[in-house]
């Protein structure tokens, strides 16, 4: 898992709203939407806001108990499906 800094971006035509349940990515050119639970909009939050994915992997294993492995699946996976869907920018 990586460690230092790659920045990540919401695309410009992406907008992001938080929900009582987490948060909603929208896609202002597609209008497809993602619905992110409490953990991963967290974990969104704290990329954008500049954090490596490995120091985001860290904060899940100290704040949900969660083994390190498990913790730095599940951020990878988030950040590849968000790259993937062009939501998210490097």
């Amino acid at each position: 898992m990586e460690t230092t800094g790659a920045e990540f971006r919401l695309r410009p035509d992406v907008s992001a709203a938080e929900t009582d349940y987490g948060m909603v990515l929208l896609d202002g050119r597609s209008g497809e939407y993602w619905e992110l639970n409490d953990t991963a909009a967290q974990i969104v939050q704290r990329l954008l806001d500049g954090q490596a994915p490995a120091d985001v992997a860290q904060f899940l294993v100290g704040e949900y108990e969660v083994e390190q492995a498990t913790a730095e699946r599940d951020v990878a996976a988030l950040v590849t499906g968000l790259l993937e869907s062009g939501m998210v920018l490097r």
